[in-house]
């Protein structure tokens, strides 16, 4: 049993066959001045708008949909209804619907692809994990609620709308990762960077990862994919952190002791390959131990701050300080052409650094012992530091601050 409905551009129902008391239990006339989806299950609405809009955009083909109506008794009937859009007849502008029962099989196949689908979407909303699916032209097919939050972007038609806020610099990995994809390779763990904006505040930066997996055909061939996205922000800038921390003196701000000996090796690595030479500056704070004493390790910690920052501000730009220990610090100066040349650096870094140190109530006088040592032949770090580490203690025994560079003839016990 079928009966033949005819509604307008709107999906009004402009008419419907005697039948209709047959198919679902209503007379025509109950039926007639209605929209459709007024009869139409609620979880079956989103379906039933998308096949009217596909069907307008084919005129004159038969476009067909499955889902529930409601009946006269107030139940719910599966029916399956034909739609032929006649839009554009410019005498009888209508679309002619045909609509029959669905066997009870076909009613068992909708139903379960119905609730796998909803469960999938149920599903994959809950997740903490943003997900989409493309096709074999980045068309996004389905994208969840988690991915909008991440990217804070609403859904969009391809993956490259989806992802348009993406960092300019990581665009290039996102092409690459979505090619490989579609050429039936797994993505695993591609770090991207996007801006987001949210709410009414300022541009943030989110850092995410994203996996992808090809899906195929029976015959094997590539239809598109799925992906997933993970918001690690958090995760990066703890690592940033703690990267920070154990690479930088907390006190003083210049680097730490393990740092400056890994620039250092780097350096000297470097060298191999560039002309001139490597410089290390030892620098011992004299009277540091009596400051303590006298004013407390407040003030000794000031102390110690000032000349962090005299250091900083007064090397060059590609020279590196570091808090050896205590009150000792290293500079590493790559680029210097000659032992003399490294010892001009040394005393205009001594120059900035020895100024009196003025305390809220009190003023220290800052002077330092310093060592220098110069190669521009292969060395491991250690020798070079030791180097500067007996000429700094050839400057302490001189007692009047005086920069010492070390000679080769010197001899380290």
């Amino acid at each position: 049993m079928s009966v033949v409905i005819v509604r307008d551009a709107a999906s009004m129902i402009i008419s419907v066959g005697e039948e209709i008391t047959k198919v679902l239990g209503w007379l025509p006339d109950e039926f007639v001045g209605h929209p459709s989806t007024d009869f139409v299950h609620p979880e079956d609405q989103p379906t039933a708008v998308a096949a009217w809009f596909e069907m307008i955009d084919r005129p004159g083909e038969m476009c067909t949909w499955q889902g529930r109506y409601r009946t006269s008794d107030g139940a719910w009937k599966w029916v399956e209804c034909v739609n032929v859009s006649m839009l554009e007849d410019p005498v009888n502008p209508v679309v002619r619907t045909t609509m029959r029962h669905v066997a009870v099989d076909q009613v068992n196949v909708a139903e379960e692809l119905r609730t796998r689908k909803q469960l999938l979407s149920r599903l994959s909303d809950a997740m903490p994990i943003g997900m989409f699916q493309i096709d074999a032209d980045k068309n996004a097919t389905f994208t969840n609620d988690r991915l909008h939050t991440i990217l804070g972007h609403s859904a969009s038609a391809t993956i490259d709308a989806q992802f348009s806020n993406i960092d300019e610099d990581d665009r290039i990995h996102l092409e690459s990762a979505l090619n490989a994809v579609l050429a039936n390779e797994a993505i695993d763990d591609v770090e991207l960077r996007f801006s987001r904006t949210s709410g009414e505040r300022p541009l943030e930066e989110r850092v995410c990862v994203l996996s992808m997996r090809p899906l195929t055909d029976e015959k094997g061939d590539v239809t598109g994919a799925v992906g997933c996205v993970s918001d690690i922000t958090a995760q990066v800038l703890l690592r940033r952190q703690l990267e920070v921390r154990a690479n930088t003196d907390e006190l003083t701000s210049c680097l730490s002791r393990a740092r400056i000996l890994e620039v250092l090796s780097e350096e000297l690595e470097r060298q191999k390959e560039t002309p001139g030479g490597t410089a290390v500056i030892f620098i011992d704070l004299c009277g540091f131990k009596t400051v303590n004493d006298e004013f407390g390790h407040a003030t000794g910690d000031q102390f110690l701050k000032v000349a962090g920052n005299r250091l900083r501000f007064a090397i060059r730009q590609y020279d590196r300080v570091g808090r050896f220990g205590g009150d000792e610090f290293l500079v590493v100066c790559p680029r210097v052409e000659t032992a003399p040349m490294s010892l001009d650096i040394a005393k205009r870094i001594t120059a900035s650094l020895t100024q009196p140190v003025h305390g809220t109530s009190n003023v220290v006088e800052l002077r330092a012992s310093v060592g220098v040592a110069w190669s521009s032949a292969i060395i491991d770090a250690d020798t070079l530091v030791a180097q500067a580490d007996h000429a700094m203690y050839a400057s302490k025994r001189s007692g009047s601050s005086t920069v010492v560079l070390f000679s080769d003839t010197d001899r380290i016990p």
